[in-house]
């Protein structure tokens, strides 16, 4: 097994871009806020270009620069705060979903020339599905980082921290392409371990998730 020293070695030399990818994320959210405010078409398109954009740099440049998956560390918590201001009324239920996750607006941009526009199977939404899967993610999530973080201190440990949660922005990235190109452009929308987290948080949780594009749950 890989020792501490290692690791060190293993992470050395990608520091120099922490500030950068930091900023990247307050951009990010900073234009998420201002634009969502603004309902006129073409400012929508900018937003969804920008997330892709986003999205892009995150998963390319987290295999360079293993801080950058704290960028999806960040975009987690502030779906947790969200989630509990919607659960006392003082935010929309799924508000992260609908105005601010880059995902869900990156695949929705990019997949809907080519995208077969089909509906998901209704089995894919099953509620014990849905928060197994998003207990799943968390174990390993937790697990790695207990397992990654002993003996490291500093710029290593949130390089090795960012390396696990780049690691699941580009598996859920990959599940959200494929479901995408089969299905409407945000199918991974409905199954999306953060969504899920978020409807058990704000109590949506007994509602389907919507695969339109809208991030909104869905009447059954």
């Amino acid at each position: 097994m890989e020792g501490v020293e290692g690791r060190r070695e293993r992470l050395a030399g990608t520091e120099l871009r922490a500030p950068g990818w930091l900023g990247l994320v307050l951009l990010y959210i900073y234009k998420t806020i201002y634009y969502s405010t603004m309902q006129a078409t073409r400012n929508r398109r900018v937003l969804d270009a920008l997330a892709l954009v986003f999205v892009l740099a995150v998963a390319v440049g987290g295999w360079f620069f293993p801080v950058a998956g704290l960028a999806l560390a960040g975009l987690m918590a502030v779906a947790v705060a969200l989630s509990l201001l919607g659960r006392f009324g003082a935010a929309r239920k799924r508000a992260f979903c609908n105005g601010v996750c880059p995902r869900g607006r990156a695949l929705g941009f990019a997949l809907k020339p080519i995208s077969r526009g089909k509906a998901l199977p209704r089995s894919f939404s099953d509620l014990s599905l849905r928060r197994g899967l998003c207990g799943f993610m968390m174990f390993c999530v937790m697990g790695s980082l207990v397992r990654a973080l002993p003996g490291l201190e500093g710029y290593p440990a949130l390089a090795a921290a960012g390396r696990i949660f780049w690691g699941l922005c580009v598996i859920s990235l990959a599940g959200g392409l494929a479901l995408g190109l089969l299905y409407r452009p945000r199918a991974w929308c409905v199954v999306c371990p953060m969504g899920t987290l978020q409807d058990t948080i704000s109590g949506t949780g007994v509602r389907r998730a919507s695969d339109d594009g809208t991030g909104e749950p869905a009447r059954r």
